[in-house]
C-alpha cells in the first residue's frame, strides 16, 4: 500500500503523530500497579491482531514474512521501544516523556546519512547539537544531583525508546521493499508481545492486574500501536527519513499539551527552556531538509 504526493504523505504522518502523542498521558494514567511489560504486551497484541485482520481482508497471510531478518530486527527494536517507554513513564512526567521520545530526529539524522546518504551539512549538525543541549536541560534542569534520581533514570529509558524509534526508520525503508506496509506492521506487532511477556516474568510477574485501566488499554492498543504505525509507514514511502521524523515531532507538542492540561503536570522555567531548544533544533533540521529536497528537484 503506497501513496503518491508529498502533501498526502505529510498529512498521514501528522495523523500518526497526533495519535502517538496522545498515548503518553493515557499510558501513565492507565498503568496502575500492573507490570509495564504486561501492559505493553497486551497493547501490542491488540495492535498486531488489528493489523492481521487488515492483511487477511486483502490477501492470504504469507508466513514466509516471519523468516525475514527485517521482521526480527523490527521486533527487537519495538520490544526495546515499548519496554523503555512504558517503564520510563512510571518514573517521569508524561509531558517530558513525550518530548524525549519525540526527539528521535536527533538520532535519525546521522542514521539516515550513514545508511541512505542523506546530506547532513553544518546546519543540520548544529540542530543536532542544540537538540542534545535541550535534552540535557530538560532532563537535569542543570542540577547534577538529579543524575542519581529515579526520575532521571526514567528519562534515560525514554531516551532509549527514542533511539529505538530512530532505528525503526531505516528498518521500515528496507522492509517495505519485500512486503507491503500493513504486512510489515503486522509482523513485528504480533511477535513483540512474546519477549515482553518474558520480561514480565523475569521482573516480578504481572503486578496488580485489577488496577489496570481497561479503557486506557483499549485506547492505546487500538489507536496508538498498529494504526498510527501503518499511517506513518505509508507516508514514509514518499518522504525522506528526516522529513518524516520532523513531522512526527509534533507528537511532542501534543504530548506536552495533554500532560499540562489533562495531567496537570507543572513545567518550570528550565523545562520550558529545554523544550524550546528542542523545538529550535527541530526547525533547523526541518528547514535544512526542505532546502535539500528543493535542490534535488
Amino acid at each position: 500500500m503506497r501513496i503518491t504526493g508529498e502533501r498526502a504523505a505529510l498529512l498521514l504522518s501528522l495523523a500518526a503523530s497526533l495519535l502517538f502523542g496522545s498515548q503518553f498521558v493515557v499510558i501513565k494514567g492507565g498503568l496502575g500497579e500492573v507490570s509495564p511489560f504486561l501492559f505493553g504486551a497486551i497493547t501490542m497484541g491488540i495492535g498486531g491482531t488489528l493489523a492481521l485482520l487488515l492483511v487477511r481482508r486483502r490477501k492470504r497471510i504469507d508466513l514466509s514474512l516471519f523468516r525475514r531478518w527485517e521482521v526480527w530486527a523490527g521486533t527487537v527494536a519495538t520490544t526495546c521501544l515499548i519496554a523503555f517507554q512504558y517503564v520510563g513513564l512510571t518514573m517521569a512526567p508524561a509531558s517530558i516523556g513525550g518530548l524525549i521520545v519525540g526527539s528521535n530526529v536527533i538520532f535519525v539524522v546521522p542514521i539516515s546519512a550513514l545508511m541512505f546518504g542523506e546530506v547532513i551539512g553544518w546546519k543540520r549538525a548544529l540542530g543536532v547539537i542544540i537538540g542534545l543541549f535541550g535534552l540535557f536541560t530538560l532532563t537535569t534542569n542543570w542540577d547534577l544531583s538529579s543524575l542519581s534520581t529515579s526520575e532521571f533514570m526514567g528519562y534515560l529509558l525514554l531516551l532509549g525508546a527514542s533511539f529505538a524509534i530512530a532505528v525503526s526508520y531505516p528498518l521500515t525503508k528496507l522492509a517495505v521493499r519485500h512486503m507491503d506496509n500493513v504486512e510489515w506492521v503486522m509482523s513485528f506487532h504480533l511477535l513483540t508481545p512474546v519477549p515482553l511477556i518474558v520480561l514480565m516474568l523475569l521482573t516480578g510477574g504481572p503486578g496488580d492486574v485489577g488496577s489496570m485501566s481497561v479503557p486506557a488499554l483499549l485506547y492505546v492498543g487500538l489507536l496508538c500501536t498498529s494504526v498510527p504505525t501503518i499511517l506513518w509507514a505509508i507516508g514514509l514511502g514518499s518522504l525522506s527519513l528526516t522529513t518524516s521524523a520532523t513531522v512526527l515531532l509534533s507528537e511532542s507538542a501534543f504530548a506536552v499539551l495533554l500532560g499540562a492540561v489533562v495531567g496537570n503536570e507543572p513545567m518550570g522555567e528550565l523545562t520550558v527552556l529545554g523544550a524550546a531548544l528542542m523545538f529550535i533544533a527541530i526547525f533547523i533540521v526541518a528547514g535544512m531538509d526542505g532546502a535539500v529536497r528543493r535542490e534535488e528537484k
